[in-house]
């Protein structure tokens, strides 16, 4: 069967925007859009949308990873351009294909939606952000229970965040290098209830070098959690293909989002990476990835002068994985096809909800 007119123009935009040109919407309607049926729809902090107008997403990013009220103390700290470069660099990413940025930003990384908003409204960026938390809760969060943080998460998906009226399209959480700790452990129930109740998906970040994937996955299958609503983050810092093929083979979507970090010095190179993503996409998983960078475009849980230092070294910023990983996948043998599931419709299908 010929390909349609749509299909025809998608694939002729992704090349243009693999080989580093400017398009805009490499997106295509989903069949199920097609044949008059409903894709589910996604939360966006400027309101609902369907799914199927999510596009080309990058699923795990952030607008600014900072603390907990740290801007509205300091706002001067990250100088009074922030917000129009971080709406400029948007602005960029849309022009070069990117329709849809999922800010994993839950409150103790500094969440901003009003923020958010305002630069979404003003890039043309969509714009997915979370509820959820990260690694270090404060002494408030730490004294709640499993019960208290679930209603808390449910409060923002179901309510909104703060008195907004913005609502989460994801939930997000946490284990590191100290693995699931008694809070760790509540936070990550508490992401599995909520996402139970609400149909929200859950994201993670994990520490690959520890397998801590792993654990979060005993914990979320311990609540009966279905593992095709969860996306296990960083899982590029691994070249253990074992270890990702066998998340992979649990129904768990890999995040090989940490695609950027791939240039810095001392951990596994970008290129390695990428290869990882083709091995997974050899052994038969596609469907099972995503593709990301998490990228920011201010910090203040970092030293002074570490974005100055993280431009210099990635140039390419949150467009890193669209102008070095994707082309470098098409020289590996990677089809249009399997770059548009990862990028498309992968992202589409785990974020929408009825």
């Amino acid at each position: 069967m010929q390909p349609s007119h749509d299909r025809r123009e998608f694939l002729t935009r992704l090349s243009g925007a693999i080989a580093g040109v400017a398009a805009t919407g490499l997106s295509m309607p989903s069949p199920a859009r097609a044949n008059g049926g409903r894709a589910g729809q996604v939360s966006t902090v400027l309101g609902p949308i369907d799914a199927d107008r999510l596009g080309v997403t990058l699923p795990h990013e952030h607008v600014v990873a900072s603390s907990a009220g740290f801007l509205r103390v300091w706002p001067e700290y990250l100088g009074a351009g922030f917000v129009d470069k971080a709406v400029a660099k948007l602005a960029e990413a849309k022009r070069e294909g990117i329709d849809t940025i999922v800010d994993v930003t839950p409150i103790d990384v500094g969440r901003d939606v009003r923020l958010l908003a305002e630069v979404s409204r003003r890039s043309g960026m969509q714009i997915v952000c979370c509820t959820g938390h990260w690694l270090q809760p404060s002494l408030s969060m730490a004294a709640r229970s499993v019960e208290e943080l679930t209603a808390f998460f449910r409060r923002e998906i179901e309510v909104g965040i703060e008195d907004t009226g913005i609502k989460p399209g994801v939930i997000k959480v946490a284990t590191d290098r100290e693995g699931v700790t008694p809070f760790v452990d509540k936070a990550l129930r508490a992401a599995a209830r909520a996402s139970k109740a609400t149909g929200l998906p859950v994201t993670t970040h994990t520490l690959a070098a520890e397998r801590t994937a792993e654990k979060q996955a005993e914990v979320f299958e311990s609540e009966g959690l279905d593992p095709a609503r969860v996306c296990l983050g960083h899982c590029d810092d691994s070249s253990d293909l074992e270890y990702l093929t066998g998340l992979a083979r649990r129904g768990y979507t890999i995040g090989m989002d940490h695609l950027s970090w791939g240039t810095r010095p001392g951990v596994l190179d970008w290129k390695a990476r990428a290869d990882m993503v083709r091995a997974l996409i050899d052994a038969g998983f596609v469907e099972r990835i995503f593709l990301s960078n998490d990228w920011y475009f201010g910090i203040s849980i970092a030293p002074t002068g570490t974005m100055e230092t993280l431009e210099g070294i990635n140039p390419d910023g949150m467009l890193f994985s669209t102008r070095r990983i994707v082309p470098y996948l098409r020289e590996q043998g990677v089809s249009a096809r399997e770059i548009r599931v990862m990028t498309v419709d992968n992202p589409r299908r785990l974020l929408a909800t009825a």
